[in-house]
């Protein structure tokens, strides 16, 4: 394949998706880097974890991805591949949560927190410090770009995180029952992460997100959620 100036390699089997750009470290003599672009299974996490409101089981992917299947696009000698989502809309493209961090170092700790609390939307005050905001961007790579504004400050550039998602880690632990004995969470290429606010008063606040992703085109999406200060009594 070197010499060809317009390449984009697809593989699969891996039940995650990543993008890869090889050089000449790898072998590649080029011109430029060959895009090689892994796509996630349609089965998700072999069809397995707990049922969605269909009956089916939701399959999330190891490393976040929900599941779904790809559609190649192709213009002459330009292409490109978008992931579509099964049971959700084109636009579903990334999920945010808010992870508050050290309550979940010990897995025991998952059995004292509200299921579904990572995506709920509710802080607390005193936990504003250590709290993450993680963006899943499911067809993202290393040369997308992400920036979260929180109201109406001025955008934060996110950064890349090679680490479980921490919806995955929550949801594969509550729902052990349900799935294939051998999945388990894996480091996301696509996830990315950026300080919450540490000065946000309590009340109402918005997060907004904007990507862009290895094939340039932009995605947006937002999370409403509650900063709230417990009571003394508490």
């Amino acid at each position: 394949m070197s010499g060809r100036e317009h390449l984009l390699a697809l593989a699969g089997h891996m039940h995650l998706v990543e993008h890869s750009y090889l050089g000449a470290e790898e072998g590649f003599a080029g011109p430029g880097a060959l895009h090689l672009h892994t796509l996630a299974a349609v089965s998700g996490s072999w069809w397995s974890g707990p049922l969605d409101e269909r009956g089916v089981p939701v399959s999330l992917g190891r490393d976040g991805t929900p599941r779904g299947y790809f559609l190649l696009e192709v213009d002459g000698t330009a292409a490109a591949v978008r992931f579509q989502p099964t049971g959700r809309p084109s636009s579903h493209q990334m999920r945010i949560t808010l992870d508050p961090g050290f309550p979940r170092l010990q897995p025991a700790a998952l059995r004292d927190v509200r299921h579904g609390e990572l995506l709920g939307g509710r802080v607390e005050l005193a936990q504003l410090f250590s709290t993450e905001i993680l963006v899943n961007l499911f067809d993202g790579g290393p040369r997308s770009l992400v920036s979260a504004t929180v109201d109406d400050r001025p955008p934060v550039v996110m950064e890349r995180s090679l680490r479980a998602d921490p919806f995955v880690q929550e949801l594969f632990q509550r729902a052990a029952a349900t799935l294939r004995p051998w999945v388990e969470p894996v480091p996301s290429t696509h996830l990315w992460a950026a300080p919450l606010p540490d000065d946000l008063a309590p009340g109402l606040h918005t997060i907004t997100v904007r990507a862009l992703d290895e094939y340039g085109r932009e995605h947006r999406t937002h999370k409403l959620f509650e900063v709230y200060a417990l009571a003394e009594s508490e």
